[in-house]
């Protein structure tokens, strides 16, 4: 191994070289179904290593409803095609009382994460002060969310959401990444629209509408701008699921609902803003203290930013009467706009405005105009925001940019692309918490957006994990959101927290998970290691709730998640970290003979596997710091080892022991009891590999799942293939490219929330994900960021990439010695003749880089910074 470190000398690796030697209304607006749908030919060209940054076509992994290809900005989009509504193929079944045909994908900034539909209409959502949507579609209460909008051009009328298309227009659909793009042709006006999220903290969203005739002769159209206000605050609630309780989603639904009747509503045209102020009825708790309840909402508005308002309409019942999107009646009766100074303020109840601005529009032949404008909030009774100043789309996507992962190699080439989404898809993800004052990437899906709730710790951890090396700035807020999740009483994690700071154990189901302070103690260790960020450990977080007699340091946040772990969670009867609530798997304690009895006394072997991998880089970490505590650490790893290595049955690892002294899961396979010994090298046993390839990995076409033939997690199975690189590069690298969206797409074609993002979990054999008494995750089956965090960590360990406590370890284990990284704190290009590192930690620390070659390779001449530097003895690898 080559170690290198200055002494008392900060490492910036610019260019770090190492060579390796072999070893019309009513009638225009009846929408007719579109041809049946045939995905194109999937190809993929290889990515080039020269600049891994630069995109090239590959549409592998699309499915049955469109195909991945290029944009103009040279970054990868999904190209919506199929009819939805008209192919029955798009159905997918949920445990609510209707049919469903949407789907969605996500676009956002660091304030707002909007959902794109295939129907053609955006929902635009924020967890402020808990999570938010401005615009929820209720097809019912006329409320259509927003992002499209109604053309006249004087003979006829028609809206340009692809759900309510006239009869023969032509359409398009993109997901693009960071932004959303539909185009229509139709009566020989082009209409196209991309929306998207300014960089930042900015509260809304652009929207570009570029209208062009294409006749022989000037048109005079008139546009109107659509967005809804449609509020709904998902409150948290651990019941929402239509099994067994049919009614459970639309009782849930009203209540979140009625709390719009808190307020009245006084909509104003503010220059060229048209917006809504809420004023509250009756007291209201202080605004910085926790609540369930959102009392202090944003207030939405739609701003012309480029733009004529040329008329506006407030009143959802007048815009639209007895119509639908197809035909609003304002448009087709070409109503008059509204006069705001006769419009009465009005209860929020039933939500009964909209915004709609009407924009007139004159085209000479082959014209083209394009209007800008923005929709969102701004903070309760606070100004309106200047929001001509935004930014462009092609600025957004620069700074999109920068928090990408490119992973380019020969073989599997999708991942190029795949990795970049998956790094795009979690910048999309960001929410703002206003109680802590962070930035936070939450866990999603159904969690978030039915439940209300995010968590739990353990995904906040690793999710920090990537963005240490995609987006460092996001994992230490990440970090700092986690240290503010632990009770200042006793130093315990909570179970997820919701609403305006609030903490949340699941109705006393997970009062007391045992594994929250292993997954903090990980990822404050890759951040510290990597980055170099010590400042960060002399920072002070306040402990819940947020007081400044609950803040220590960052250092005394670790400090007390170890003691917490060692006294706080302790040590069973077998020598084993106790079980508590559960372990990684929520649900565990729930499969013993007795809950109670495997509460107080149960033990945790996938627990005590992470300690032994996760604590000796915190005790290195600690060394300098506390050097007693590091000690303390030391002195427990030897018989908990032995306590683990108690639990192998000769093939793999055992799963639990539930107070009984039984050891449960000994006759078949859990993966969950495998993955951490491989991370750790605690016991790498043959035949423990053997047993996973043989009963889980091998079977199935989409990863390991949890047990035979059940589903695949990427939380655990993305761990799986950190845990291959440990032992068999192949098998590691071909688990990656198994576990990706694009084989999930090739083994289940017709599952849409496998394309483009995905589910906590799903079917290793049907690809389908799953739904309980309590989570419907069939409801709400995507943009999970298990699915896209996990994906890039596991590409972070595939390329060698791992942190310790005095700074990287880069050892590659791409098979073919070939591949070219980047991230925005490590580069690393790798071929079979050298290997080349870039490094950009914090300037004036200390840090050591430790390097391996390949397995095959050995070292024979190192460059740092251009200069040729000695390889010492103990450096030098011999051939395997």
């Amino acid at each position: 191994m080559a170690r290198l470190k200055p002494a008392n000398v900060p490492i910036l690796l610019l260019g770090t070289t190492i060579a390796l030697a072999a070893c019309g209304a009513d009638a225009v607006n009846e929408a007719e179904p579109d041809p049946p749908y045939l995905p194109p030919p999937e190809t993929c060209a290889p990515a080039s290593a020269a600049d891994p940054t630069a995109f090239v076509p590959c549409s592998t992994g699309g499915g049955i409803f469109g195909a991945w290809s290029l944009d103009r900005h040279g970054l990868p989009g999904y190209d919506y095609g199929l009819d939805q509504n008209a192919d029955p193929r798009a159905q997918w079944d949920v445990t609510e009382d209707k049919e469903r045909r949407d789907h969605w994908a996500s676009f956002g900034n660091a304030r707002v994460t909007a959902l794109a539909s295939n129907d053609g209409y955006i929902e635009l959502t924020t967890q402020d002060r808990g999570v938010t949507y401005l615009a929820k579609v209720d097809e019912e209460a006329h409320a259509y969310g927003g992002g499209f909008g109604f053309v006249d051009d004087g003979e006829a009328t028609w809206t340009t959401a692809y759900k309510w298309r006239p009869r023969g227009a032509r359409t398009t659909r993109r997901f693009g990444m960071g932004y959303a793009e539909a185009t229509m042709l139709h009566r020989d006006v082009f209409a196209s629209r991309t929306t998207y999220a300014p960089a930042g903290d900015k509260t809304w969203l652009i929207s570009e509408v570029t209208l062009e005739n294409r006749s022989a002769a000037a048109k005079r159209l008139a546009h109107y701008e659509y967005w809804d206000v449609r509020r709904r605050p998902i409150e948290i609630d651990w019941i929402v699921s239509g099994k067994p309780l049919r009614a459970a989603p639309a009782t849930v639904a009203t209540r979140r609902d009625s709390r719009n009747a808190l307020f009245d509503e006084q909509v104003r045209l503010d220059g060229k803003l048209l917006g809504l102020r809420r004023t509250q009825l009756g007291p209201a708790p202080p605004r910085a203290e926790p609540d369930p309840i959102d009392h202090y909402p944003g207030d939405p508005f739609l701003a012309a930013i480029d733009a004529p308002i040329d008329a506006v309409y407030t009143d959802d019942a007048r815009f639209f009467g007895d119509g639908d999107p197809s035909a609003p009646r304002a448009v087709i009766e070409r109503a008059p706009g509204d006069d705001l100074a006769t419009h009465p303020t009005r209860n929020g109840a039933g939500q009964p405005r909209l915004f709609v601005i009407k924009s007139n529009v004159d085209l000479a032949p082959g014209e083209r105009r394009t209007l800008r404008f923005a929709y969102g909030y701004t903070g309760f009774a606070e100004p309106w925001p200047d929001v001509a100043s935004s930014a462009t789309l092609e600025t957004t996507l620069s700074e999109q940019r920068r928090h990408l992962l490119s992973f380019a190699t020969e073989r599997e080439p999708f991942l190029h692309r795949e990795l970049a989404w998956h790094a795009s898809q979690m910048e999309a993800s960001v929410g703002y918490r206003e109680y802590w004052g962070r930035h936070v990437v939450p866990q999603g899906s159904a969690y978030l957006y039915l439940h209300g709730a995010d968590g739990a710790l353990r995904d906040t951890a690793l999710f920090a994990l990537p963005l240490v090396y995609t987006h460092p700035a996001l994992a230490k807020e990440q970090l700092a959101l986690a240290m503010g999740l632990a009770f200042a009483e006793d130093s315990r994690f909570t179970y997820a927290f919701q609403g305006h700071g609030v903490l949340d154990d699941a109705v006393g189901l997970h009062a007391s998970p045992s594994d929250l302070d292993l997954f903090f103690l990980l990822a404050m260790h890759e951040y510290l290691g990597a980055t170099g960020d010590l400042a960060f450990l002399d920072e002070r977080v306040s402990y819940f709730p947020k007081k400044k007699e609950n803040e220590v340091t960052a250092l005394d946040h670790v400090r007390r998640a170890v003691l917490h772990l060692l006294d706080g969670v302790g040590f069973g009867e077998h020598g084993l970290l106790r079980i508590g609530t559960g372990d990684w798997s929520d649900g565990i304690v729930l499969t013993a003979p007795d809950r109670d009895l495997a509460i107080a006394k149960g033990e945790s072997v996938p627990n005590s596997q992470m300690a032994l991998a996760v604590l000796p880089g915190i005790a290195d970490l600690l060394d300098a710091h506390d050097a007693p505590l590091a000690k303390r650490i030391r002195d427990v790893l030897p018989a908990l080892r032995a306590s683990v290595d108690a639990t192998f049955t000769g093939t793999f690892y055992g799963r639990a022991y539930f107070g009984d002294g039984v050891l449960r899961h000994t006759s078949k396979i859990d993966l969950e009891a495998q993955v951490w010994p491989l991370i750790g090298e605690t016991t790498i046993a043959p035949a423990l590999v053997d047993s996973i390839v043989r009963e889980l990995d091998d079977p199935s076409p989409v990863g390991a799942p949890l047990e035979k033939g059940g589903h695949v997690w990427p939380a655990i199975a993305q761990l799986l293939t950190w845990g291959y690189t440990r032992v068999d590069d192949e098998r590691a690298f071909m688990h990656l490219a198994k576990t990706s969206l694009a084989s999930r797409a090739r083994a289940h074609p017709n599952v849409w929330y496998h394309v483009w993002s995905g589910p906590d979990g799903a079917s290793s054999k049907s690809g389908e994900t799953w739904s309980s008494p309590v989570t419907p995750m069939t409801d709400f089956p995507t943009m999970n960021m298990n699915v896209h965090a996990m994906a890039l960590l596991a590409a972070l360990r595939v390329a060698g990439i791992e942190a310790r406590a005095d700074g990287l370890t880069i050892e590659p284990h791409v098979p073919d010695r070939r591949l070219a990284l980047r991230s925005e704190l490590v580069d690393l290009d790798l071929t079979p003749e050298k290997l080349h590192v870039e490094w950009r930690p914090a300037p004036n620390v200390p840090r050591t880089l430790v390097v391996k070659p390949p397995r095959g390779k050995r070292l024979a001449s190192l460059t740092i910074s251009g200069t040729t530097a000695p390889i010492i003895a103990d450096a030098t690898f011999a051939d395997p």
